[in-house]
């Protein structure tokens, strides 16, 4: 299931209506994540309205204003220097705090901070740990395979965790349509606690092909102006990522992208030699 948005029009104004994706549900967490973000200078759109329960409706509604732009994904032009400033975006995204690991479901306190749905890096990381399993059993076994996503699963917990965006690829990054020069981040609707180099790690996972390649190496040349970047790091936050997202694709019809996974599993994994730090 994915956040319900619509195209809301009123005059030469574009916004956009955000639901939350089922009944009952708040989604304040994501209008505090705007806010954050904002407070830091990050590019990111505007919440011009938020109901937490609309009499309308049985879930939150937050209007978001437009990022001005194109997706990434539809520019052809050279987006090196936008995906630097996105990466930079990212980067300070990245360092903000959330106690707790997984779903970011809740605000709590005075201070507004955000809280995930597992107390523990462990207990995230079993979900991880029993997508291996899913994979596992139905012969999708690489090299290193299971030494990778166990290794992965032992990182240490730190206490807080660190906010991520969840599903960051070129379509949420915007570019002016003719100059190609950076707007800003967009759709928070995946935003969870985990390590601080998981969207690079995401990032990673698509970068199956020369134009994925480009993504993910523009990303962290801006990341790493503001973090540092450990590469087999990114590599092994990618190889969890893949593997909990093949379990879920298994569980559908086939498609091109499980078959998209599977082969990039195995190239995460070509010459790995555990353990993988």
């Amino acid at each position: 299931m994915s956040t319900p948005v619509y195209r809301v029009t009123g005059g030469d104004e574009v916004s956009y209506l955000r639901l939350g994706e089922e009944p009952g549900e708040r989604r304040d967490a994501e209008v505090r994540v705007h806010e954050l973000a904002r407070d830091l200078g990050i590019a990111v759109p505007e919440v011009v309205r938020w109901e937490r329960e609309p009499p309308e409706l049985d879930r939150s509604a937050a209007l978001t204003a437009r990022i001005p732009g194109i997706p990434l994904s539809e520019f052809t032009g050279d987006a090196a220097d936008a995906l630097r400033r996105a990466g930079r975006d990212l980067a300070r995204i990245n360092v903000i705090p959330v106690v707790g690991y997984g779903w970011v479901d809740f605000v709590v306190g005075d201070d507004r901070h955000l809280v995930a749905e597992y107390p523990t890096r462990s207990a995230w990381a079993a979900e991880y740990l029993a997508a291996l399993e899913v994979v596992w059993t139905t012969g999708i076994r690489p090299a290193n395979l299971r030494d990778a996503v166990e290794t992965w699963s032992s990182l240490p917990h730190h206490g807080t965790s660190c906010l991520a965006h969840g599903d960051l690829d070129a379509s949420h990054i915007y570019v002016d349509p003719v100059t190609g020069v950076y707007q800003g981040l967009i759709d928070f609707g995946e935003i969870r606690g985990a390590d601080r180099l998981y969207d690079l790690g995401h990032a990673l996972m698509h970068a199956g092909d020369e134009r994925g390649q480009a993504v993910f190496d523009g990303l962290v040349a801006g990341y790493a102006d503001i973090a540092p970047v450990d590469l087999a790091a990114v590599r092994l936050q990618a190889v969890a990522i893949t593997v909990r997202a093949l379990a879920i694709q298994l569980g559908r019809a086939p498609n091109g992208y499980h078959e998209f996974l599977v082969g990039r599993l195995e190239e995460l994994l070509d010459g790995v030699h555990p353990p993988l730090t």
